[in-house]
């Protein structure tokens, strides 16, 4: 390729936001017309002007053509060194070009945004609010960031409170405003005060703000709290004027019902106490026939109440009498498979019984044997009773080795267990 290419200024300066221009001089070095086509390469391309882009030269001649940089007033472009190159093609030889490289300088420039969000916390202890900081220039640039109230009724807490911005970015920054001061109750207080954001041979930025200082008991508290008193209050009143008497009357009234059911009850026990003692009465009467007779029986009563006369011993003493009741819980089985349940008599004593109430309160189906050991005295069928008296003028005799048992052959449909028992009553004396 037959032309010259030379820039006037090889390293140029440019300020964000204004222009700045350099030339290249163009020279035909060719035996013949040939037409130049002129551009920038490099990042500088997108805002430099080339003018003209296209210059025709005689053999021997030359021409100039003049590159302007506007740099923009942003952070997209960092400040600092960048190359680029002026590119000359020739028409007559379109496979070559020819490139003369230069380097412009971007200077830097600071710009520094502040927000306070919000601009007015409420709170009656603490105020928070977040501090954005924007750093809209090309250079990276370290901060700090403090803040101030005039009248001093504030302190501040503030992370981070030194930090590194890079170009193009925004940081949030927590700021905590805490009066120094609180109250219990009044109207709410309005304490204003500046953020300032601080960085070497910058002027400072400020973002106003202003923490609302509430009560520490608000109205609605008061109001709440005096209208609970007045709640207590009624209900006192009500209590000793309503309530009270109402309660005490009904508590005399509970109180009379109470006697009268008491003195009810003492007429029925006085009652049941003559009774029993004209029963004792004739118990005795028919111990004093039973002594005279010479041969005893047992008197059935199935009527379900004790007999008139109930069987005793000629030499009873009430520090041997005895009672006691034996139970039986048996599952249905197989006809004539009997359970035994017995009373655990004390070795060498002698046990007479006087008197034996059955009882089948389930209306079980089956059979009931009394045994002496293994000797059966009477045997019933289940089915036939509910409640069975015996009285024995003569007493039943039985022995440890012979002791009365209750024998069960239970016949119930499913699985129902059968559960008649006996109470028995009568004497035990050493043998």
């Amino acid at each position: 390729m037959a032309a010259v290419v030379r820039l006037t200024e090889s390293n140029v300066t440019a300020e964000p936001g204004s222009e700045t221009s350099c030339s290249v001089r163009i020279r035909n070095a060719g035996p013949v017309v040939d037409r130049f086509a002129v551009e920038l390469v490099g990042a500088a391309c997108d805002w430099t002007d080339v003018e003209p882009s296209v210059v025709s030269l005689l053999p021997g001649a030359e021409s100039q053509v003049v590159l302007t940089f506007r740099p923009p007033r942003s952070s997209a472009v960092g400040a600092g060194s960048m190359p680029f190159g002026v590119k000359v093609r020739s028409s007559e030889d379109p496979e070559s070009s020819r490139v003369e490289e230069g380097e412009l300088t971007v200077a830097p420039f600071t710009d520094l945004g502040t927000e306070l969000v919000p601009r007015t916390s409420r709170g009656s202890r603490t105020g928070r609010h977040e501090l954005v900081v924007d750093n809209n220039g090309n250079h990276p640039l370290t901060v700090e960031i403090h803040a101030a109230d005039p009248d001093r009724l504030l302190d501040f807490r503030i992370s981070p409170a030194l930090l590194d911005l890079a170009p193009g970015t925004a940081t949030f920054i927590k700021l905590r405003a805490q009066p120094t001061r609180r109250f219990l109750r009044g109207d709410n207080r309005t304490l204003p005060f500046q953020a300032f954001v601080t960085a070497p041979d910058v002027e400072a930025t400020t973002a106003d703000g202003a923490m609302l200082q509430h009560a520490l008991l608000p109205k609605s508290t008061m109001k709440v709290v005096a209208l609970t008193l007045a709640v207590v209050a009624a209900s006192v009143a009500l209590w000793f004027t309503v309530l009270k008497p109402q309660v005490h009357s009904e508590a005399t009234k509970a109180v009379q019902q109470q006697s009268a059911q008491l003195s009810a009850e003492a007429n029925s026990a006085k009652q049941h106490a003559a009774e029993a003692q004209a029963q004792a009465s004739r118990a005795a009467q028919s111990a004093q026939q039973a002594k005279a007779s010479p041969s005893g029986g047992a008197s059935p009563t199935p009527s379900g109440a004790r007999g008139a006369a109930a069987g005793t011993l000629a030499n009873s003493d009430s520090k041997t009498a005895i009672d006691f009741r034996i139970t039986t819980s048996v599952a249905p089985g197989r006809p004539g498979s009997f359970t035994t349940a017995s009373h655990d008599q004390p070795k060498k004593t002698v046990l007479w019984i006087t008197d034996m109430v059955l009882q089948n309160p389930q209306g079980d189906t089956g059979t009931l044997q009394v045994r002496r050991g293994r000797i059966v005295l009477f045997e019933f069928g289940l089915a036939n009773f509910r409640d069975l008296d015996y009285h024995f003028v003569q007493p039943l005799r039985f022995t440890r080795t012979d002791r009365i048992t209750l024998a069960v052959d239970c016949q119930n449909p499913g699985a129902t267990k059968c559960t008649p028992s006996a109470y028995l009553d009568g004497q035990l004396v050493k043998g």
